[in-house]
């Protein structure tokens, strides 16, 4: 279907899209800039002379098709998806391989129907914050049913991954206390040790030695001290080691929290996440993640014991302001947790769709960093590169997606690869021999 055919039809284009936007004041060629020259501290005396140029940069890169964020999808998030593609000016049909929905629990219909069925019972929206006005049956359930995947007392859920980290930091974080994240933590948890104003200091990635020697010389110094990091790691697919970490936390008097945003339905042998992969359940103190990765829906959680759980409901300031989850979502969910630990043949299928992807990359002689989970990342370190890949992938029916500074280095740029438990065999291949002809051609100068 054209764009023509699709307006017709009522369907969603808008300016952007159909590369009608207008004009910038000032066209920044995106060729000659790197995203991160626009984190660079502004020295203008107008506050939005930064956007203005930003502007000029993405007119520029949409104009000359460069520009592959933000792709309009026309339904549901699934191993394959419908796209407008901006060049060709109309539907496509595409692999999808950027998608955090690994288990595929999306569009999963036993989720659906969970949600469905929610919807007519409770409507579609909650009214209010969970202390007030807004705390339903199905959320309670929720949250009894993340409390009991992680074997803990309690836990508590948020509007999303984002804000469960952030509030929780804020919340039991003061001046006085030290928080000591992995270097490659994810952003939540960076950012909410800025909020909650403490001192903060960075290991080096996975570095044990490294975090045990900053323990040793700072621990004195401070009140409390928290040990935060990933379980999964996102944009390298490998695993924090957590024996390692809660002996350091132990020795030293420290509290530990591990994210399981990317881990939970991933790894594991009942594909329960960190704890369940190294046969430690209750060796964090606190476990935060996301409802929007495995779990395919929206939201944040928080589990651990009754008084941390009940401290966070009153103090995270994310959560007391927030309106709570939609009930179909809820419901959703509730059924998403159901379908990781009983359905062991789709948990099965993903492994052994993650350990082949990385496996035939690695074999064509690719750098796939030590990823051991469903994220797999092409590592390009150019950015320039790396959105060209991107471009072609899409231009030969591969989503995919560049990740570029600040959410690697700046010499880390790649396209990050998720696989999902529905690829099949045949999605993969192609996959694979279109990386390797795309190399070829780069190769050849073309």
């Amino acid at each position: 279907m054209n764009a023509n055919e699709m307006m017709r039809e009522g369907r969603f284009l808008d300016k952007d899209l159909l590369g009608e936007h207008r004009p910038p004041s000032e066209r920044v060629d995106c060729e000659q800039v790197r995203f991160h020259d626009f984190y660079q501290a502004s020295t203008s005396k107008d506050l939005l002379e930064k956007c203005g140029r930003f502007y000029g940069y993405l007119y520029d890169a949409k104009q000359k098709h460069q520009y592959l964020y933000r792709r309009t999808l026309y339904r549901g998030s699934s191993a394959r998806v419908v796209v407008f593609d901006v060049r060709a000016q109309r539907e496509r049909e595409m692999i999808m391989m950027a998608s955090n929905s690994y288990l595929d629990l999306t569009t999963d219909p036993r989720v659906v129907r969970a949600a469905d069925e929610a919807q007519r019972r409770y409507g579609y929206g909650s009214g209010g914050v969970a202390l007030l006005s807004g705390t339903y049956e199905v959320h309670r359930k929720l949250e009894a049913t993340i409390a009991e995947c992680y074997g803990r007392e309690d836990a508590v859920v948020f509007p999303t991954g984002y804000a469960a980290n952030l509030g929780t930091l804020q919340a039991l974080l003061s001046p006085g206390d030290l928080a000591i994240l992995d270097m490659y933590s994810h952003a939540s948890l960076v950012d909410g040790t800025q909020l909650a104003g403490v001192t903060t200091k960075y290991f080096r990635h996975n570095d044990v030695q490294h975090l045990e020697e900053l323990c040793r010389r700072l621990r004195s110094r401070f009140n409390g001290v928290l040990i935060a990091v990933d379980g999964v790691f996102s944009m390298d697919g490998d695993v924090c080691p957590l024996p390692d970490l809660s002996r350091v936390a132990k020795e030293n008097g420290a509290r530990l929290l591990i994210d399981e945003a990317h881990a939970i339905g991933t790894i594991g042998p009942r594909g329960l996440g960190t704890e369940d992969r190294f046969g430690m359940i209750g060796a964090a103190d606190i476990i935060a993640g996301t409802l929007s990765k495995a779990p395919g829906g929206l939201g944040g959680y928080v589990a651990g014991s009754h008084e941390l759980v009940e401290y966070l409901r009153h103090f995270a300031r994310s959560h007391i302001f927030s309106t709570s989850l939609p009930p179909p979502v809820a419901a959703g969910l509730i059924e998403a947790f159901h379908i990781i630990r009983t359905d062991e043949p789709l948990r099965q299928r993903l492994g052994e769709n993650a350990r082949y992807f990385a496996r035939e990359l690695q074999a064509a002689g690719f750098e796939t960093g030590p990823t051991q989970t469903p994220i797999v990342p092409l590592i390009l370190g150019d950015e320039l590169l790396a959105r060209r890949m991107t471009h072609d992938l899409h231009e030969e029916g591969i989503f995919a997606s560049a990740v570029v500074y600040p959410a690697v280095a700046r010499t880390g740029a790649r396209v990050r690869f998720s696989v999902m438990a529905t690829h099949t065999r045949e999605d993969l291949d192609y996959v694979i021999s279109t990386v390797k002809r795309l190399r070829v051609r780069y190769a050849s100068g073309e």
